[in-house]
């Protein structure tokens, strides 16, 4: 989460948040599904104290969270809920002035989406969030082409 800019400081301590912050997303990245110890962590940090920076962080790693609880027990309520996580995310970063730099992020976002619209039946909403999904793959492959996970994601909007 190195790659993001915020334009406000703070006077807390934002390395001790950052590194909270990382400590969680070990968990979230690790091998093995251990969602009360994250969700024990997460409960565990004040988002009023956060700085904009950690709490676009924090932001994504609810929502990277969640859409590891779908993928574990095909609940799509937690797909949903990650989307609207990664939604809020990007509200609060244009909103505390957060530009957010990590191809990491938009890929999740896309990717929560094109999964959503996978599982959609709805017939404006599947249309609407791969319109989504095409111009964040569009998007980030005019800034880098070479991004493999963004290469893929476009062959399966394609397919």
């Amino acid at each position: 989460m190195r790659n993001l800019h915020a334009n406000q400081k703070t006077t807390h301590n934002p390395k001790s948040q950052i590194s909270r912050l990382e400590t969680i997303h070990r968990l979230i990245n690790g091998r093995s599904f251990q969602p009360e110890l994250v969700e024990e962590k997460l409960s565990k940090i004040n988002t009023d104290y956060l700085t904009p920076y950690c709490l676009v962080y924090f932001k994504y790693l609810n929502a990277r969270h969640h859409f590891n609880y779908y993928k574990q027990e095909n609940a799509i309520e937690h797909l949903e809920l990650a989307s609207g996580l990664l939604d809020d995310m990007d509200r609060t970063a244009y909103q505390q002035g957060v530009k957010i730099c990590n191809d990491e992020y938009h890929f999740t976002r896309a990717y929560v989406r094109f999964v959503l619209s996978t599982l959609s039946f709805d017939e404006y909403e599947t249309p609407y969030l791969l319109s989504k999904v095409r111009r964040t793959v569009d998007n980030a492959l005019s800034y880098n082409s070479n991004n493999q996970k963004f290469v893929w994601l476009q062959k399966q909007l394609v397919a």
